[in-house]
């Protein structure tokens, strides 16, 4: 289950990082710039925050199965037709849409893997699809870089998106939610069930103290090799490299910080040493030379999905949230940083264009330690219960 979900990451965001790869073209084809290449990542982050919330409720209603299945599907199918559509305002509306999609399988995959993990190796689990999350970024910033040049950027996007396609057909055939949890295939949603999840402080914390460096992440992971080739003057090389390691580094990056924060000193610690991690690591990129980019980015990499591998394990841990529920925590967390994920390469976009990339750099780094600080005091959340594993004393009914 845990090997099926993170191939089905994996295509995720790879559809999602695809897009840089394919700037050069679309900046000709359609005489943009900076800004506007920035918007259309802001673009894809805005339709994958607004969506998380609901993704959950989704889940909840028609099951984790069918509901990360259409996530996926449509995701491969809008870029596809981010390919096809001409026109600039019709290729920000299909990135738009296709973060939507793929914001539906983000959060409930999260919520796939807690519902077999949450009570053993839980943070190692999700270690393993943050680790798929960064293989995905490589592929899409790096490996498919031969595809662009070969296909064009059109056809690069086609057959993207009928890769993920593929991957989502193969979460369809062998994904299945564990036995002895029927409130997982469906239920009847409850108000106040819905209303304790989105009110809940625990989570309202780990998300504002993500929102700087998840959006921190998005900046420089999309634009690190725009600065280093136009800002810098760097060689194809180091350009080439940087973009590898800021996705491949994070896939060390979550299994250690998974095996840290089960076995040595708890998830809150443990994110928090990866987020000052990450923060300095951006710091750096203005005072790196073409010697030592490769290793900014790399510990961005690290750093960041060492972060989000710890970070997604509260829901999960938090036993006021039921199992069908997880999702809806998962996407309320995810909707906090996605405005994060918005803002924070549209603020790098406009310093940079005011001020330079280095002041840039300076000001998301810093953002990311400052709403470090929702996580510095001692947790108060309320240590109730755990809710059963099954429907029947689950304040939402089950739907047979």
């Amino acid at each position: 289950m845990l090997a099926v979900i993170a191939l089905g990451t994996v295509a995720m965001t790879f559809n999602w990082f695809v897009m840089p790869s394919t700037f050069g073209g679309v900046a000709a084809a359609y005489s943009i710039d900076l800004p506007q290449l920035a918007l259309l990542i802001s673009g894809f982050v805005i339709g994958y925050g607004i969506m998380h919330i609901p993704a959950g409720f989704l889940s909840a209603k028609f099951g984790i199965r069918a509901t990360v299945v259409t996530g996926l599907v449509m995701e491969g199918a809008l870029t596809s037709l981010a390919g096809i559509v001409d026109g600039y305002p019709a290729l920000l509306i299909t990135r738009f849409l296709a973060g939507v999609a793929a914001s539906i399988y983000a959060g409930i995959s999260i919520a796939a893997v807690s519902v077999w993990f949450r009570k053993r190796e839980h943070a190692v689990a999700l270690g393993v699809v943050s680790a798929s999350f960064s293989i995905g970024v490589a592929v899409g910033l790096y490996a498919w870089t031969p595809v662009v040049e070969g296909l064009g950027w059109r056809g690069a996007l086609v057959v993207a998106g009928l890769v993920t396609l593929v991957a989502g057909l193969v979460v369809l055939l062998v994904y299945r939610t564990p036995k002895g949890i029927p409130s997982l295939l469906g239920v009847k949603l409850s108000g106040p069930a819905i209303a304790a999840i989105l009110r809940n402080r625990f989570l309202w914390r780990y998300g504002l103290a993500f929102f700087g460096g998840y959006g921190a992440y998005f900046a420089a992971s999309q634009l690190i090799g725009m600065y280093a080739a136009d800002d810098r003057g760097f060689s194809e090389g180091v350009v080439a490299i940087a973009g590898l390691l800021v996705g491949i580094a994070g896939i060390p990056g979550s299994i250690t910080a998974g095996i840290v924060a089960d076995r040595v000193m708890g998830a809150r610690t443990t994110f928090l040493l990866f987020l000052a991690i990450q923060g300095l690591g951006i710091l750096s990129l203005p005072v790196a030379g073409p010697d030592t980019l490769w290793l900014s980015a790399a510990v961005i990499g690290f750093a960041f999905n060492g972060c989000f591998a710890v970070w997604l394990v509260a829901p999960g841990n938090d036993r006021s949230v039921p199992p069908e529920l997880i999702g809806t925590a998962v996407g309320l967390l995810l909707t906090i940083t996605a405005v994060g994920g918005f803002v924070m390469p549209w603020v790098f976009g406009e310093i940079a264009a005011l001020a330079g990339y280095a002041t840039a750099w300076i000001v998301i780094g810093l953002l990311t330690l400052v709403f470090g600080v929702f996580l510095l005091t001692p947790s108060r959340r309320r240590r109730g219960k755990a809710f059963p594993a099954t429907a029947k004393h689950s304040p939402v009914t089950s739907r047979r």
